[in-house]
């Protein structure tokens, strides 16, 4: 009797295991696929090779006009405050250097300021809004770690108006002066202006700082200031002064564009390259000239 029940233990013993391997979901392989992308998201940026992108940005930029003659404070050049924005197509090498280009629709002015007691006069020009822009950037310091698309930017860039030649506008300002207190009669003061807008492309060059911040493995988003210096003028507003119908002066103001941004990109990138093909080679085997990731 013993022996029956050890025979009948020992076959279904043997039974057990067999009856396993006959489920479908015994044992299931990890799915490579999504274990790959796990990979990636967390150390892909430092294999990443290129990738391009677009941008918007949207900035508020000042610029102040040139003038070489104020009349003895009479007339001044303002500052002019403007929001405006660009759209670029770029290109990023292991993330440390960058080169975009596209338009940008940012005018430059002349602001011409009559300091006529209590409440001064303005007026106000531009040239078209209408440019292009080329920019390198280099990345001076990651914040970011192995992705490295965090961090401080060094930019330089130039910016191309192409305008065309047209009358910017003009105005006219007459007042009286007075040389003593106790004249019967004083003098009657005009003041005429001009505007014209250069017919020839004018140029504009920029350096600056940016730091981007990595949202997503397809999304940044950036924050800049950069000075921008103009090459020649892109709009002039000369101004007379005459005293009795007598011009006696003149003054120019050359809007070239010197002055400041401070703006917000928002980047998509649409296409990336990367050094590795595996998921194996991100966690074991190393490509030529890429460190261990730690």
């Amino acid at each position: 009797m013993m022996k029956c029940y050890l025979l009948f233990l020992l076959m279904l013993s043997a039974a057990l295991p067999a009856s396993g391997q006959e489920q479908t979901d015994y044992y299931k392989l990890p799915d490579q696929q999504q274990h790959y992308k796990r990979v990636l998201t967390r150390y892909g940026g430092a294999y990443i090779r290129s990738r391009w992108y677009v941008s918007l940005d949207g900035f508020v930029r000042t610029d102040r006009a040139k003038l070489d003659n104020s009349f003895n404070g009479l007339i001044a050049s303002d500052r002019v405050t403007k929001a405006g924005w660009s759209g670029l197509i770029g290109w990023a090498y292991r993330e440390r250097w960058a080169v975009e280009a596209g338009y940008t629709n940012s005018p430059t002015h002349t602001e011409v300021l009559i300091n006529s007691g209590m409440y001064p006069y303005t007026f106000r020009f531009a040239n078209d809004k209408r440019g292009l822009v080329l920019r390198g950037k280099h990345m001076i310091l990651s914040t970011s770690g192995p992705w490295r698309r965090s961090g401080f930017w060094l930019t330089g860039g130039l910016w191309l108006m192409p305008n065309t030649s047209r009358d910017g506008g003009r105005f006219a300002l007459s007042g009286y002066g007075y040389h003593d207190r106790h004249a019967e009669k004083g003098d009657t003061i005009r003041l005429i202006g001009q505007t014209t807008v250069n017919a020839a492309p004018t140029a504009m060059i920029e350096t600056g700082l940016e730091y981007t911040v990595r949202l997503t493995d397809r999304f940044d988003m950036g924050f800049s200031a950069r000075k921008l210096w103009g090459l020649s003028s892109a709009v002039s507003t000369t101004v007379s002064y005459s005293v009795n119908s007598r011009e006696t002066q003149q003054a120019q103001f050359d809007g070239m564009g010197n002055g400041m941004t401070f703006g917000l990109t928002m980047r998509y990138t649409y296409a990336i390259k990367r050094t590795v093909a595996k998921v194996l080679d991100i966690q074991g085997k190393r490509p030529a000239g890429i460190g261990r990731i730690k």
